[in-house]
């Protein structure tokens, strides 16, 4: 299988209907064979998301792939339930491509190629035996395109709205970093399985009590040896990594969501945890291993390179074309070679608005942060030397070295790390909240035979 998605699903066709469809409706074309024509049904409305349909077909396709990836322990799900989480994920895959498109939420072409470049190289193939083992994987090109633009689509807009409205302020991080069992967390990564329940919301006092005595007795079965945690997690858990057993994978201590914050550092591998509650429902987690140190503070010193350099910035524009830039950029090279003053020529002749009056300076600057073009430069040159011209995508640049240093970063890598952990822990419950809020207020109607809710709600 292609390393494409999480849960590779095919590419959502466009909607063609609107609401107000009758129960029964079904798609059909005129399919001529032998020399006569008639309708045939072809595929079935079993869900209807806002102004969108979910086909029979896509939710057939997308359950084969999964049971294809799952293997032997596809088998464990109950097939309705298997049936109606990956309904559950194309529903709410409908629902974020609509917001998109209502926030005006455009990819282009050009980011699509890179998305199959991205994916060619995952799975180390070029282009011609990537569109190999999608024929074979049973998409098209034009299929696996639209998927990508999808996904493109839905982490654009999760930017946008989700990203954009987490922030991470100096004291929460000083907060993080005083939290002892957070820190001894932070360096290690921790391979957990996961089960979860959901209650859904306003349920009484009698099911929210049935659902934990059921958690709790799988839970029993699990630790007296009775049952197996992934086989358990495949048939049970409503969780999206339910057909994988409930694996999560490797999750850095740092980016454990603040619901497991608390309870998986505590475990021994191979422990189960107790059962446990939050807003989406009963939990159990098992640790399968560890790895990693002890500390948020790294086993040695951060030590980073650091350049003193200024530049000389010449751009294209309307008045001066490319050649006459190049030229320009040739003359000014020139003049440095003869001894003409760096500082001078910058203050003269750079389009760098923001360096120009100082000179062209640029300060005390991390190399691995730059362009590579210009990364590549710097490496090359001895204090005080000045670089050939060398084009960047903003035109022709000359660059000068003062001096060089290495410079202790430890605290700043440290600050980082937790603040990188902390955005990232508070996206994903934001997350989470924005794919409620999104599913609640929208109109979603599922007529699919055996249906079971898996979202909570």
């Amino acid at each position: 299988m292609l390393a494409i998605t999480p849960l590779a699903f095919t590419a959502l066709p466009a909607a063609a209907q609107s609401l107000g469809m009758p129960d029964d409706f079904s798609l059909s074309a005129t399919t001529p064979s032998s020399g006569e024509s008639g309708a045939q049904t072809l595929d079935k409305i079993i869900a209807v998301v806002g102004d969108d349909v979910v086909l029979e077909s896509e939710l057939d396709q997308a359950v084969m792939r999964i049971q294809a990836r799952a293997g032997s322990r596809a088998s464990q799900m109950p097939p309705n339930l298997l049936r109606s989480q990956v309904l559950d994920k194309l529903i709410m895959q409908r629902l974020q491509i609509q917001r998109a498109r209502d926030r005006n939420v455009e990819i282009s072409e050009q980011e699509v190629d890179d998305g199959l470049r991205r994916i060619a190289q995952q799975n180390s193939m070029n282009m011609q035996q990537l569109a190999r083992a999608v024929a074979s994987d049973g998409m098209t090109m034009s299929q696996l395109r639209e998927q990508i633009r999808q996904e493109l689509m839905i982490s654009k807009l999760r930017r946008q709205e989700v990203m954009s409205q987490v922030t991470v302020s100096d004291d929460d991080v000083d907060r993080y970093l005083e939290n002892q069992s957070l820190r001894a967390a932070e360096d290690r990564e921790y391979r957990v399985r996961h089960i979860v329940v959901p209650v859904p919301q306003g349920a009484d006092s009698e099911t929210v009590e049935s659902t934990r005595e059921r958690l709790q007795t799988l839970r029993d079965e699990i630790v007296a040896g009775d049952a197996d945690f992934a086989d358990v997690a495949a048939s049970q858990s409503q969780g999206e990594n339910a057909m994988e057993g409930g694996d999560m994978g490797w999750m850095d201590g740092g980016y454990l969501p603040s619901t497991f914050a608390d309870v998986v550092p505590r475990l021994q591998p191979g422990e189960t945890s107790d059962v446990f509650r939050d807003a989406d429902g009963f939990h159990l987690v098992q640790l399968e291993d560890v790895r990693g140190g002890e500390s948020v503070m790294p086993d040695r010193k951060v030590m980073v390179q650091e350049v003193q350099a200024s530049h000389i910035l010449l751009k294209p524009n309307e008045i001066r074309d490319d050649e006459r830039t190049r030229d320009l950029a040739r003359q000014l090279r020139e003049r440095l070679e003869a001894g003409d003053d760096f500082a001078a020529l910058a203050r003269e002749y750079s389009d760098d608005s923001a360096t120009a009056n100082q000179g062209g300076e640029l300060g005390w600057v991390q190399p691995q942060r730059l362009d590579p073009a210009t990364r590549r430069q710097l490496s090359d040159l001895a204090t005080g030397d000045v670089s050939p011209i060398f084009q960047t995508a903003e035109g022709y640049e000359i660059l000068r070295v003062a001096d060089r240093r290495e410079r202790d970063q430890t605290r700043e890598a440290v600050r980082e790390r937790a603040r990188r952990a902390l955005g990232e822990q508070k996206s994903t419950e934001e997350g989470e909240m924005w794919l409620r809020k999104l599913r609640d207020e929208a109109y979603v109607d599922v007529r699919m035979p055996g249906y079971q809710s898996t979202s909570g709600s």
